[in-house]
């Protein structure tokens, strides 16, 4: 008995040291997550705002609209801050759409992979848009739940069968962080798709972060891609909602 004792004692020991090393390094990768840059800010404030209800919880920031067209959420993408894709938010929000950016724990949003799904409306057609990580992750909500409506990717793809949704597939000429043979691969994966590339755009420009590590050079400006990014959006929804 008392051996027993002794052997559940250091398994408890080693055990809770595993979870403190692991919840230590999560963090300092969290803390070192990519963040958006000032400029974004000056880009939002440029952006006409008055008819969008603003909030932020601790999972999720909000942007509500009157008679909204449809609901969108956006998974960011690996280590990247949820604030990162707030011009995008704001954007597609004035153009009447509901949205809410996921906040991830630790800035990944792989480790809570259907946690998104909470946002999806009961009333309105839902549109998820991942970047990277994140719509991989989109990718599999939209595999399990039927009241995602369009799948849209940006510099990403699924290893899920999309089977009830619509997918669109925007990528980016110099994008070089994403797995070309495993994008390739997945396009098996989707029903129906469409695919738009952004000529002189990079992986990193999908997000208003920045540079990004591995990533190629962008011919195009940070906010030119994103706008190209919107405007791809704003004319598939408008031919498919």
């Amino acid at each position: 008995m008392k051996t027993f004792k002794k052997i559940f004692k250091i398994s408890f020991y080693i055990l809770s040291a595993i979870i403190f090393i692991i919840f230590i390094t999560l963090s300092l990768f969290a803390w070192n997550a990519s963040k958006p840059l000032s400029e974004m800010y000056d880009e939002i404030d440029r952006l006409n705002k008055e008819s969008i209800y603003i909030t932020e919880a601790y999972d999720s920031h909000n942007l509500v609209v009157n008679n909204p067209k449809a609901q969108i959420i956006i998974i960011p993408g690996g280590l990247v801050t949820s604030e990162s894709y707030l011009y995008l938010a704001y954007s597609l929000a004035i153009e009447g759409y509901n949205v809410t950016v996921s906040k991830a724990l630790f800035h990944l949003a792989i480790l809570t992979p259907n946690y998104a799904s909470r946002f999806l409306s009961n009333t309105l057609p839902n549109i998820i848009i991942g970047h990277s990580l994140g719509g991989t992750v989109g990718g599999f909500i939209a595999s399990s739940h039927h009241k995602v409506d369009h799948l849209i990717l940006l510099a990403s793809y699924t290893t899920k069968p999309i089977n009830n949704a619509s997918v669109l597939l925007i990528t980016a000429e110099n994008d070089l962080v994403i797995n070309q043979d495993a994008f390739n691969n997945s396009l098996s994966n989707y029903e129906n798709y469409e695919r738009v590339d952004i000529d002189g755009g990079n992986h990193a420009g999908f997000g208003y972060y920045g540079k990004q590590s591995g990533d190629g050079i962008a011919l195009i400006t940070i906010n030119a891609q994103q706008n190209q990014t919107l405007q791809i959006i704003k004319d598939y929804l408008e031919n498919h909602l």
